[in-house]
């Protein structure tokens, strides 16, 4: 199997169908179709995604078959809710959605190197933490953010079984390493 992971561009809107992909894994996953509340993002993924700098959708593309397979989103917090405890803002704090991996190619680290990949750009774009919300049900979910150092913040315990986690992004890590890249070059 040979996956290769870009950020979307806008040729690949057509080429790839990525809202009618994302819309299929909604519904496979949520049984739900278009809910204007929850998914006017990907009825508009070249201004939510494509244009603004500090968001990015990153897809999954099986290059045998040249099919799109799985996808990731993140963008600055934008959300109205008020999360137990927490100061989220758009310019420091990273939002994930629509991490998807159609159901033949999961258990394959897919989804693993697309949040990779989204880490990697929060960092780059610095993003101070990564904020999610998944659901308690859905299949593997929880247990995949776990196991990726993602932290409960709250348990809402309502009807969607909702979940609201983060990954604070240590930035004394990444000012470290670049006073280290500095004395490296000057030693050099």
């Amino acid at each position: 199997m040979n996956i290769k992971i870009i950020e979307l561009e806008e040729n690949h809107l057509s080429k790839y169908h990525v809202e009618e992909f994302i819309f299929k894994m909604i519904k496979e996953s949520y049984g739900l179709d278009y809910v204007p509340e929850y998914h006017f993002d990907v009825k508009d993924l070249r201004n939510y995604y494509i244009n603004p700098s500090k968001n990015n959708l990153f897809i999954a593309i099986d290059e045998e078959t040249d099919q799109l397979i799985a996808t990731a989103a993140v963008r600055g917090y934008d959300r109205l809710d008020c999360i137990k405890n927490r100061n989220y803002t758009l310019n420091s704090t990273a939002s994930i959605y629509r991490l998807f991996v159609k159901k033949e190619y999961r258990h394959n680290k897919i989804a693993t190197r697309l949040l990779r990949q989204i880490e990697s750009f929060c960092r780059e774009k610095e993003y101070n933490e990564i904020y999610l919300h998944t659901q308690r049900d859905s299949y593997g979910a929880l247990s995949f953010w776990l196991h990726q150092e993602y932290e409960i913040v709250e348990d809402t315990h309502d009807s969607m079984g909702t979940i609201h986690m983060e990954k604070v992004l240590n930035e004394n890590v990444y000012k470290l390493t670049s006073l280290n890249e500095v004395e490296d070059e000057i030693e050099s």
